[in-house]
C-alpha cells in the first residue's frame, strides 16, 4: 500500500495547488496607445539610442526621446509579436496597419 498512498497523497497535493492558482487574482495590466505623455501626440515619432543594457525581456524598458516635444519618454511593452526575423516582424506591423492601427510609418528598428 506504500505506493497506493504516495499517489494519494501526490494527487492530494496537485488538488490542492490548483485550487490556490483558482484563488489568486488575476494579473491586470492597463495597456493603451503610444501616445508621448507630454505632448499627447499619438504614435509620434521617436529616436532611440542603442543600448548595452541587458535583462529579461519581459522587463524591457524603452528609452526614446519624442521628436515631436524632445521629451525624453520611457515605455514598457506589454503586449509581444515575437518573429525569427526583421520580415515576420514587418508583416505584423503591416498587418496592423491594415486593421487600422496607429498611422504605419517605416520601422527602422532600435
Amino acid at each position: 500500500m506504500g505506493r497506493e498512498d504516495e499517489l494519494l497523497g501526490l494527487a492530494q497535493r496537485g488538488v490542492t495547488a490548483l485550487e490556490k492558482l483558482a484563488e489568486d487574482p488575476v494579473v491586470q495590466l492597463e495597456t493603451g496607445p503610444p501616445v508621448c505623455p507630454f505632448c499627447d501626440k499619438m504614435n509620434p515619432d521617436v529616436r532611440v539610442a542603442e543600448s548595452e543594457a541587458q535583462g529579461p525581456l519581459a522587463e524591457f524598458v524603452i528609452r526614446a526621446q519624442c521628436l515631436s516635444c524632445n521629451n525624453l519618454i520611457f515605455g514598457v511593452p506589454l503586449h509581444w509579436a515575437m518573429g525569427k526575423n526583421i520580415e515576420e516582424i514587418r508583416a505584423v506591423i503591416e498587418e496592423r496597419v491594415r486593421a487600422g492601427g496607429f498611422n504605419g510609418g517605416t520601422h527602422q528598428g532600435a
